[in-house]
């Protein structure tokens, strides 16, 4: 009997979780569902999963500042992002925080069915919208133009990565949520 791959859905929307977890059962077998952050390192050490599909807003808070750690201590789990964010900047900043898939949630789920299959290989996977094309591949081009983020949105990006809500984040920069929420838009 062949192993049937392990998904851990971590998602803040309940209804979107139980969506993906609906659609990813007919290839793989999902073993939870985890709608708030603070429950996901928790549900990873009981359920072992192969694979967790991770979102990266999680209300005003962003995963990527659990990233780095839970893939440290998770090294037997493959993190894939699926969001609805198509920033090549926030893509890099995944892939360089440990996740090795990188995904829209307007794909189609034979899309999201490619990535987690190249994570269970050992491969890394972006999602076509997005190309990497420069020396070293440290850099992510929409549509191959390089994308030129703002003093102000590298700011907002930088205490995104830190794990800081949207509020923080203006209290830090003495701008509105909603400026923050623009600029991320």
């Amino acid at each position: 009997m062949t192993h049937v791959a392990t998904i851990l859905v971590a998602d803040d929307q309940p209804i979107v979780a139980e969506a993906l977890s609906a659609s990813l059962e007919r290839w793989f077998r999902v073993v939870g569902i985890v709608t708030a952050l603070d429950m996901l390192e928790a549900e990873i050490e009981v359920r072992s999963p192969d694979i967790v599909l991770l979102d990266l807003a999680f209300g005003k808070t962003s995963a990527l500042a659990l990233l780095p750690g839970l893939v440290d201590r998770h090294t037997k789990t493959r993190f894939v992002v699926l969001t609805a964010y198509v920033e090549p900047v926030l893509a890099d900043a995944a892939f360089r925080a440990g996740a090795v898939g990188y995904v829209v949630k307007h794909s189609a789920a034979t899309e999201l069915r490619v990535a987690i299959d190249e994570a269970l290989a050992g491969r890394t996977y972006l999602t076509p919208m997005m190309r990497s094309r420069s020396a070293g591949g440290t850099m992510l081009f929409a549509d191959t133009i390089p994308i030129v983020l703002s003093d102000r949105q590298r700011s907002i990006l930088g205490l995104l990565r830190a794990g800081h809500t949207y509020r923080v984040i203006a209290g830090c920069l003495a701008i509105s949520t909603k400026t923050v929420e623009y600029h991320v838009d």
